[in-house]
């Protein structure tokens, strides 16, 4: 298991322990006072000027950046890799977490899109659990274009953008281990990602709990993965004519997996040896 998995899972995944979508971590001081914070501050939209992950990952670093960064995400903004079918199980944990009344998921603007593209629009990222306590209360943030579904419409279009999109979920403490977010990622502009290579922290990002397997039998090695992958992860073996995908450097989204016309590719359960 995974660090956080060991100190805040039960036994379990920490994503898959109820506890860390409970009201009791909603309301401690520890999430409350970020969540005040972080949800009432006004965000400046981009676009941030820059045409490709290189060239974010590629800025100078700043003095004491590296530090301030490592230590913020470590105590609040822990993101980790879930797969589709894993997001939907995170939506209706913590959808059962609240009362009939309370049971919501907040449908917010993409903070890493709206920095990097300016004022993005599209309500990619939910808010679960009891974050709609603090979207209610600021509703102006991000430009207060959030919404509230339930969490089977939520889940409906996690399935619809599984086909359509190349989005990479991640659970998204919000004061850990409270879980408090779903966010549906661009590695292009994902700020927790972007951080984790350009400074070399592990704080920010981590891999998930799954990889995918190349069944050779049904490879024809098309590439498809290849190009589409967050990550860069498949090489082509020329020779033999399949993908060759390295399990460690695999992230586990599944995103290679929804897009293979010949069904090659497979998430399987996986532990590391480094990188979550």
């Amino acid at each position: 298991m995974c660090d956080y998995c060991t100190k805040h899972g039960a036994g379990e995944r920490w994503y898959q322990n109820v506890r860390n979508y409970s009201k009791e971590l909603a309301t401690s001081d520890h999430v409350r006072d970020f969540c005040e914070s972080y949800f009432s501050r006004e965000v400046p939209p981009g676009p941030d000027g820059f045409t490709s992950i290189v060239d974010r990952i590629s800025q100078p670093i700043r003095p004491n950046e590296k530090e301030l960064v490592d230590e913020r995400y470590s105590n609040y903004l822990h993101h980790q890799v879930v797969t589709s079918q894993e997001a939907k199980q995170v939506l209706e944990i913590a959808s059962r977490q609240t009362d009939e009344d309370e049971r919501t998921v907040v449908r917010l603007p993409c903070i890493c899109r709206h920095l990097a593209y300016g004022g993005d629009k599209d309500l990619r990222c939910f808010g679960i659990a009891f974050s709609d306590t603090y979207t209610r209360r600021f509703p102006d943030y991000l430009g207060g274009s959030h919404q509230y579904v339930s969490a089977e419409e939520a889940s409906n279009l996690l399935e619809e953008w599984k086909l359509t999109e190349m989005l990479v979920h991640a659970v998204s403490a919000l004061g850990v281990p409270y879980i408090g977010m779903l966010c549906n990622c661009e590695m292009q502009v994902c700020r927790p990602y972007i951080h984790s290579q350009r400074l070399n922290i592990d704080s920010p990002w981590h891999k998930g709990h799954y990889v995918v397997k190349v069944d050779t039998n049904k490879c024809v090695g098309c590439g498809t993965c290849r190009e589409i992958c967050p990550f860069g992860v498949p090489e082509l073996d020329s020779d033999n004519h399949i993908s060759i995908i390295d399990s460690e450097k695999c992230h586990g989204c599944g995103v290679c997996t929804n897009h293979c016309d010949e069904q090659a590719l497979n998430l399987v359960e996986y532990t590391r040896k480094s990188g979550y």
